[in-house]
């Protein structure tokens, strides 16, 4: 079926001036009229509801839902929340919380498919690398923020890119890297545009890219050298970064298994006592000398 765009200029000789408008305002807001009923279109684009009807009719369509439908497809990814939230209100608190947990059950079953020589490559690549970028915004930011802690002791010069300082910094950062440094950028619907961005420019300055997403058809692919995918599919909510946290613990415990010896883990937990709870008396702080 055709493009909103490639339908409306494939009938456009044929449209009088007032459908000429209304095809104006579509081609100028896409996003908008995907969200619009027939009385929404009729007034933004100033013209009457029956002219809407044959304007949709005059493209080869039965009517303005075909039309809508064909709006529609190109944002399914950025409209399902708005649907996802719709079936939600109408659903019980039991069944809200039923449906949230069975997707997370689902997304960490889905994980033991994952593949280990991705996961082996990953890890070998973020330990050889001399810098290494956490790159992500809103929930994913708080996802690589996790795995900056987990992973930082492991890694040369780690750097959370998570917008902090502004996006000048950010591309200050990033264009200070190069071929030997490595950046790991994830993005879950709804895609963030500015990951796209500062992915594309880390491939202007040579920097290889890991792209963590949810989809083959994310944009984020075809701009990484590799891409893992993990499930982020939520019945209520825009995305699920629960598998992404999974993903994250098992790469951190492959390079506790890989690059920390017993004699670090050692010395580590003899750095971290003092600040660590435990029952032993002789753990306890001073005593008060009353």
């Amino acid at each position: 079926m055709a493009d909103l765009r490639d339908l409306i200029e494939a009938h456009w000789a044929t449209l009088t001036p007032n459908q000429q408008r209304v095809g104006e305002y579509a081609l100028a807001n896409p996003f908008l009229v995907a969200t619009m009923g027939i009385e929404d279109l009729a007034e933004a684009a100033a013209v009457s509801a029956p002219t809407i009807t044959r304007f949709v009719r005059q493209l080869g369509l039965n009517n303005y839902a075909e039309f809508r439908a064909i709006a529609i497809r190109r944002y399914q990814d950025l409209l399902r929340p708005i649907d996802n939230v719709d079936r939600a209100q109408h659903a019980s608190s039991a069944e809200v919380i039923a449906s949230s947990l069975a997707a997370a059950r689902s997304h960490v079953d889905a994980m033991a498919d994952l593949p280990v020589a991705q996961c082996e490559m990953l890890v070998d690549r973020m330990a050889a690398a001399t810098q290494v970028g956490l790159l992500g915004f809103g929930s994913s930011a708080r996802s690589m923020t996790y795995f900056h802690g987990l992973t930082e002791r492991f890694v040369q010069n780690p750097r959370l890119l998570d917008g902090t300082g502004g996006h000048e910094r950010m591309a200050r950062l990033i264009g200070r890297m190069g071929p030997r440094d490595l950046i790991i950028a994830m993005t879950l619907p709804r895609y963030s545009i500015a990951t796209i961005d500062f992915v594309r420019l880390a491939r202007a300055s040579g920097v290889p890219c890991i792209g963590i997403t949810d989809s083959a058809q994310s944009p984020l692919v075809p701009l990484c050298s590799d891409t893992i995918l993990l499930p982020a599919a939520h019945p209520v909510l825009n995305s699920s970064a629960l598998a992404g946290f999974a993903f994250f613990e098992a790469i951190a415990a492959l390079l506790t298994a890989r690059y920390q010896s017993t004699s670090d883990a050692t010395a580590m937990t003899r750095v971290m006592f003092p600040y660590l709870y435990s029952d032993d008396a002789s753990s306890a702080g001073p005593k008060d000398p009353t």
